[in-house]
């Protein structure tokens, strides 16, 4: 089919002079006007969104934390920035982590910015639940960059040149004030290069309260989810603290918001019950149906706590 036209117009004596000496430097007429009507509507034509080529499936990336993807609709929407938080010591490095590895398990190249940590603790962690990532580093699925400094500028070249399919930023108070965090031209920079490359992404950033405060910051309003972590005492006479989790946000997602207590287990962080509840916890999802979102929580009250451990 021709994608040509003859033009068919009346121009005045003016106008057609003007046509022909652009014609001489453009080539013919029409590449001319489609360049000069281009140049008018620059802005819509740029900004034009073809409707019919979006998807109406939304494929969703396998956290690899048992029990957790259940509470999600089986995951988290690919090409997603997900804001992991919460007080210190609650668990969100080693969820991420997991969460890179279970990347790694599908072949999928990873990156791990950490601006506080140095790469042979990161490796130590890894080593703590079974997994020793060096191997994964020496076949090229895995860079992890410790104490990292670089530009916004540099972040991009890394992600051109990786081209990861998952990445975690560790932490991002470090990288961005809080209050200029949103306005940042750098992150933006950042984000719409993770967007069009359909990158799933963890951003873990810090809280100085817990899961009784109802205080958002601008790294929540950025994100397209939020996961939340904690960890408080049921009494004063239990000097063990119960670890929990909870998904205050998720786009295009029915999310089941309710906290979810978990352990850390030699394998990594797995919430409790995990096993006999991903089943039930999806049905509770679908059919909408509180009471028995109440059973499900009341048989995770009821697990045996013993088997808890404490934080590495």
């Amino acid at each position: 089919m021709r994608d040509k036209h003859p033009i068919h117009t009346t121009l005045s004596i003016d106008a057609m002079r003007i046509l022909e000496r652009y014609e001489k430097e453009l080539g013919s007429k029409n590449t001319v006007l489609e360049r000069a009507l281009m140049g008018m509507d620059k802005l819509r034509f740029k900004e034009k969104i073809d409707t019919q080529s979006i998807s109406r499936i939304v494929k969703r990336v396998n956290t690899g934390i048992p029990g957790f993807d259940g509470l999600i609709e089986g995951g988290i929407p690919e090409g997603f920035v997900v804001v992991v938080t919460g007080p210190p010591g609650t668990g969100k490095t080693t969820f991420s982590l997991q969460f890179l590895l279970e990347g790694i398990k599908n072949n999928e190249r990873c990156i791990f910015f950490s601006f506080e940590e140095m790469v042979e603790q990161l490796i130590k962690q890894t080593v703590r639940f079974g997994c020793d990532i060096r191997e994964y580093i020496d076949k090229g699925l895995l860079e992890i960059f410790g104490f990292s400094r670089f530009s916004a500028e540099e972040i991009i070249e890394i992600i051109n040149i990786f081209k990861p399919k998952r990445i975690v930023f560790d932490s991002l108070n470090i990288f961005s004030d809080t209050s200029d965090f949103r306005r940042s031209i750098q992150w933006r920079n950042i984000l719409k290069e993770i967007k069009d490359k359909k990158i799933t992404c963890f951003a873990i950033t810090e809280k100085r309260y817990g899961l009784e405060s109802r205080e958002f910051d601008e790294f929540d309003f950025m994100g397209d989810g939020i996961i939340f972590f904690d960890k408080r005492q049921k009494h004063h006479l239990d000097p063990s603290p119960t670890y929990f989790i909870q998904i205050q946000k998720m786009r295009l997602t029915k999310v089941n918001e309710m906290p979810r207590a978990f352990i850390f287990m030699d394998h990594g962080i797995e919430l409790i019950g995990a096993t006999n509840l991903d089943k039930k916890i999806a049905a509770s999802l679908m059919d909408q149906k509180p009471a028995q979102e109440q059973n499900i929580m009341d048989c995770i009250d009821s697990t045996d706590e013993n088997k808890r451990i404490s934080l590495p």
